[in-house]
């Protein structure tokens, strides 16, 4: 994946709400955005990843590991 793929979360994972310290879960299902690709594009780490609240129009940041990205 590249910046600005959007894929639907295949677990539950860990979030920071952006502007507030309020740590949230994003569930699976959820629908993110790849905004940060970790180490080498080709072969990546990592992804920093956002996602839309709607219920508090609000924004959330999460580091996704690639071994937890679907195929």
């Amino acid at each position: 994946m590249k910046e600005n793929d959007v894929f639907s979360l295949p677990k539950a994972v860990n979030a920071v709400v952006i502007g507030e310290k309020n740590t949230i879960v994003l569930t699976a299902g959820t629908v993110v955005t790849v905004v940060l690709v970790f180490g080498d594009p080709a072969s990546p780490v990592a992804y920093e990843v956002e996602a839309f609240l709607p219920e508090s129009n609000s924004y959330a940041l999460a580091t996704f590991e690639v071994m937890d990205t679907p195929e």
